[in-house]
C-alpha cells in the first residue's frame, strides 16, 4: 500500500512522513529539501524563474521515489510518499497564466503513480505561520512561504475532491512528533494498524512471545 502526502510549503509534509514511516517500519520517501535539491531550484523557485524546470524537476524525484517504492511494496506493506501528482498539479498557480499549459504538460510524468491513498494536509495559515517561524531556516522568507502557502493551500482543497482515495486533513492542532497526532492523522486516512513493538516490564530478557 503506497500513501501519498501531500500539502503546502511548511505544513509539515516531511516530518509526517517520516514518523509514519518510522512507525509502521515499512519505508518512507520524501522529497528532500536544501541540501538535497540541485542549488539551482531554491533560486529559481523564489524569483519564479524556470517554472517547467522547477514542475519537472520534482516530476522526476517524485518517479524515482514512486518506482523504488513499487518495487518494494506488498499486501502487509504501507509506504509513504511525499509528493503525488497534485502536487504538481496544486503548485501551477504559482505561476502566470501564460506557462499554465506547459506546465500542464508535465502533469503526464504522474500519471502511473497512483497511490493507494492520499493525504492531503492543510491548515489555518496562523498555524502554517508558526511552523514555519519555528523551523527558522535562513533561506525561507517568511511573508513569502505564507503567501504561497495560502495560495497553494486553496488549490490542494479545490483539487482533492477529484483525485481517487484522497482524504483532506486539517492539522491544525495535531502535532506529528506525538503518538495522538500520528494516530489522528492514521484514523482519518483509514490507514491498518502499524504493527506496535511491545514494550515490557522485566527484570531479565525474554524474547518476545516466549
Amino acid at each position: 500500500m503506497r500513501v501519498a502526502i501531500v500539502g503546502g510549503p511548511g505544513i509539515g509534509k516531511s516530518t509526517l512522513v517520516r514518523q509514519l514511516g518510522d512507525l509502521y517500519h515499512h519505508g518512507s520517501y520524501g522529497e528532500g529539501e536544501q541540501g538535497v535539491w540541485d542549488p539551482r531550484v531554491l533560486a529559481d523557485i523564489r524569483a519564479g524563474r524556470n517554472p517547467v524546470g522547477v514542475t519537472a524537476y520534482f516530476a522526476w524525484l517524485y518517479d524515482a521515489n514512486y518506482r523504488h517504492a513499487a518495487a518494494h511494496d506488498a499486501p502487509d506493506q504501507v509506504i509513504f510518499l511525499e509528493g503525488a501528482r497534485l502536487t504538481l498539479e496544486a503548485h501551477i498557480a504559482e505561476y502566470p497564466p501564460e506557462v499554465h499549459e506547459a506546465l500542464r504538460e508535465v502533469l503526464a510524468a504522474g500519471d502511473a503513480w497512483r497511490p493507494d491513498r492520499t493525504i492531503v494536509l492543510t491548515s489555518s495559515t496562523d498555524t502554517i505561520e508558526k511552523h514555519i517561524r519555528l523551523r527558522a531556516r535562513p533561506h525561507e522568507d517568511v511573508e513569502h512561504m505564507v503567501q504561497r502557502f495560502r495560495l497553494i493551500d486553496a488549490e490542494f482543497r479545490r483539487l482533492a475532491p477529484s483525485v481517487p482515495g484522497a482524504v483532506l486533513v486539517n492539522r491544525d492542532g495535531m502535532e506529528f512528533h506525538r503518538r495522538e497526532g500520528l494516530e489522528a492523522i492514521i484514523a482519518a486516512a483509514g490507514l491498518p494498524p502499524f504493527p506496535e513493538v511491545p514494550y515490557l516490564q522485566m527484570a531479565r530478557y525474554h524474547p518476545p512471545g516466549a
